[in-house]
């Protein structure tokens, strides 16, 4: 493929990156061990070309060309005895997604393969897969991520069509994972967490403040509503509705110019402070300092005394 240098021109290992937060995509091409340390980040490895060991903390197996690897944030993994390989890699913010709700809460295989930890927050057994993919959808992933590159190299990471794009790979991979991992590769999602799930979504967006004891409770009782979302989350509806409010504050710092100020009003919070305090503690930097880092740069905005 025009994409990668000629095999013959390897000497070294080459990195080459594409595009820029909230999404980044990497070409490897290794002809020696090579060390991917633990990230705060989804990652998406897909072997493009050759052979190697492929060594985790869980041990060491052989990846040979066409097989995918799905690392979620804290685990490092390392390429042992490569012969010419090549490698593509996809890292992605998941706040940048949380507008993709209704896609990603109706596809378990996605949420079980990206959103585990980074989604919920919740740590769970699963934190990397590695799966073979079909001749055919070998191919679709291969052009996929080709297609993504393009969008990337035209610095089109901030449009819409390029969430679209990553949203593919995920849907292609999910469909690979679900025929090929012989693990769980679905997330269970019970009808009364799916209940409560998509009430916290709608106050959300109605920037209302959340409160269970208000909530339709959809025809199940209050208990089973608790456990079944206990069970699949790990937290409160009170926590999780509080972060994914945090996340719908991060997709708009990384995609508009709205201030922070603007962003906390819309969203329901009563005062840019208590905003700031609970994005900090999700994220560990205040919105202004998250957008300088990953999204649009804050525009300054000069206001007349009296408007």
């Amino acid at each position: 493929m025009a994409l990668f240098f000629k095999k013959s021109g390897i000497a070294e290992n080459r990195i080459e990156n594409s595009g820029r937060w909230p999404v980044r995509l990497t070409q490897f091409q290794l002809i020696d061990d090579y060390e991917f340390p633990a990230t705060n980040f989804p990652e998406i490895f897909f072997v493009q070309e050759g052979n190697f060991l492929h060594e985790t903390e869980a041990g060491t197996q052989a990846v040979r060309e066409g097989v995918a690897m799905m690392v979620n944030p804290g685990h490092r993994h390392t390429v042992k005895q490569p012969d010419e390989v090549v490698i593509t890699r996809v890292r992605f913010l998941p706040e940048w997604l949380a507008k993709e709700y209704e896609i990603i809460m109706r596809s378990p295989d996605v949420l079980s393969l990206f959103f585990d930890q980074s989604w919920f927050r919740h740590p769970r057994d699963e934190n990397l897969h590695v799966f073979t993919t079909r001749g055919d959808g070998a191919s679709r992933v291969r052009s996929e991520l080709e297609y993504l590159r393009g969008l990337l190299r035209d610095k089109r990471h901030l449009e819409p069509i390029t969430r679209v794009s990553v949203l593919k790979l995920m849907m292609l991979l999910a469909d690979e994972y679900r025929r090929f991992w012989r693990g769980v590769s679905e997330i269970e999602i019970l009808p009364e967490a799916a209940h409560a799930l998509d009430e916290i979504e709608d106050c959300i967006h109605r920037a209302e403040p959340f409160d269970p004891t208000a909530m339709s409770r959809g025809g199940f009782e209050k208990r089973a509503i608790e456990q079944a979302f206990g069970e699949l989350t790990g937290m409160t509806m009170v926590d999780y509705a509080q972060r994914r409010r945090v996340f719908h504050a991060a997709s708009h710092l990384l995609t508009t110019h709205e201030e922070p100020r603007r962003i906390s009003k819309a969203l329901g919070w009563a005062t840019t402070g208590e905003f700031t305090k609970q994005f900090e503690a999700v994220f560990d930097i205040p919105p202004s300092v998250y957008r300088e880092k990953f999204g649009v740069p804050a525009e300054k905005v000069t206001e007349v005394e009296g408007e």
